[in-house]
């Protein structure tokens, strides 16, 4: 466990040198649907023709290790690239913008990324969608964008009970969900707070956020944020999704709660290996000489190192987390409106600029409420109460920590709220309108108001 922490600290130290001034810098993982006129998931060849696209107008190719296929493509930023890829699904596209230090930088990344898809999407008649979720093809095996990462999990947790065996894997759900993610660089001494506060504040962020009820062609009729339910469903009682079941007490604590969850895989040569023989990453990393299994199945043995650490990072799934890249990730919300894309980004930055005005209202409730208040929120968004505890006014709560959390960087990033605080206002988050728009219009309708390049600019 020694090297464990040691990896952790000089991680961070790392982290920090690449900083300037101490700045904080803000990084957006933006996962968009993408589909066809009729709303359904774009094939296969669309999505090799994107990279092509890519290519021909500034964007480096990057290939697979394992199937040696392009699976996505890079341009520079300012300190990091900026990543197009398809995450688990490939009608599921993921574009993480370069790190930036504050939001206005962050408006004009979103909006020259918007700008520079629109002529593939007119090219091939084609939608990205702000939607949290594919709306009309159901998941499925035949969706998997195959690459080294996603070949290794349904021989880890298997699954079918919400796929049925001949579409797949439970783990399959994850190839129509879409998302906006947030990384946040931090301080060493403030990243388990702050992972405490957006764990906390989950119920509240969906609250707001939730924007994923149609889906498979109809409305749910149980969920308005039905992409947070897939981990849930996928891994019911592993406690290594959704909000940590206790808070954190700092560094030391989190990393060895972290280094008791089963490893999962580890690459070398960027092909994986999976592990199956050791109940916790701890125990794998404490031996000399190690045994995992390659993509046939055939044993492989190999020596523990450093990397391995970095990649466990990666396969388990808080709502907020460390990352590998010692920053704070925010995972949880759908992905919003077209317009509205920053919106996340805002809010993750105000809670981290206030964590510790945060800090103090989330512990004044008790953390089981917390973890109970985001399935409440899964299912009735602002509308949620349990008991007496009411979303909207927790939602208030946080928006106002925010907000002040914002006010106190003194660049005017507080605008960036602005579409929650309407949602606040009047009690609406964007799956009430999804829901609208769908009675009205179907599936067409939600294709044509929450298509990218029709709509972001107007709703700036």
């Amino acid at each position: 466990m020694s090297e464990i922490h040691e990896h952790f600290e000089e991680g961070f130290e790392a982290a920090l040198d690449e900083r300037e001034h101490d700045e904080r810098r803000i990084g957006a993982e933006l996962k968009f649907p993408l589909v066809n006129p009729d709303g359904s998931a774009v094939d296969f060849e669309t999505i090799k023709r994107l990279w092509e696209y890519l290519s021909e107008h500034g964007w480096k190719p990057e290939k697979d290790a394992v199937s040696g296929e392009v699976i996505g493509a890079t341009k520079p930023g300012e300190q990091n690239d900026t990543v197009a890829s398809c995450e688990t699904g490939y009608c599921k596209t993921e574009f993480s913008l370069a790190h930036v230090p504050n939001l206005h930088r962050l408006q004009e990344e979103i909006d020259d990324l918007v700008a520079g898809l629109e002529g593939f999407a007119e090219q091939e008649n084609v939608h990205f969608l702000g939607y949290g979720i594919q709306p009309l093809t159901p998941p499925s095996e035949k969706l998997l964008m195959k690459k080294s990462r996603t070949s290794v999990w349904d021989k880890v947790f298997a699954s079918n009970e919400h796929i049925p065996e001949e579409h797949g894997d439970d783990f399959h759900l994850f190839t129509i969900n879409s998302a906006s993610h947030v990384h946040i660089s931090v301080d060493r001494d403030e990243a388990i707070p702050l992972v405490n506060v957006l764990n906390g504040f989950c119920a509240g962020q969906i609250a707001l956020t939730a924007h994923s009820n149609v889906w498979r062609g109809s409305i749910d009729p149980n969920y308005k944020c039905v992409a947070e339910k897939f981990w849930d469903w996928w891994m019911p009682e592993e406690g290594r999704v959704g909000i940590p079941e206790k808070t954190f007490d700092g560094l030391k604590d989190y990393i060895e709660t972290i280094s008791d969850f089963q490893p999962v895989y580890v690459k070398r040569n960027g092909r994986p290996i999976v592990l199956t023989e050791y109940d916790g990453f701890a125990e794998y990393y404490d031996k000399d000489q190690a045994v995992g299994k390659d993509a046939e199945g055939q044993p492989v043995e190999l020596e523990p190192e450093r990397k391995d650490i970095d990649l466990h990072g990666t396969c388990y799934w808080y709502n907020a987390r460390l990352s590998h890249y010692y920053t704070v990730e925010n995972r949880l919300n759908d992905q919003q409106p077209p317009g509205e894309l920053h919106s996340i980004a805002a809010l993750t930055l105000g809670l981290t600029a206030g964590w510790k005005d945060a800090l103090e209202v989330i512990e004044q409730y008790d953390w089981n409420l917390l973890r109970d208040a985001r399935e409440e929120a899964c299912r009735r968004a602002i509308e949620g109460d349990l008991d007496g505890f009411k979303l909207a006014d927790f939602a208030a709560e946080m928006l106002e920590i925010a907000d002040k959390g914002l006010k106190k960087r003194e660049l005017g990033e507080e605008k960036f709220l602005g579409p929650l605080k309407k949602r606040l206002k009047e009690h609406r988050c964007p799956a009430d309108e999804v829901e609208d728009i769908f009675n009205e219009n179907g599936m067409a309708g939600i294709v044509e108001k929450r298509c990218l390049h029709k709509n972001h600019h107007n709703n700036n």
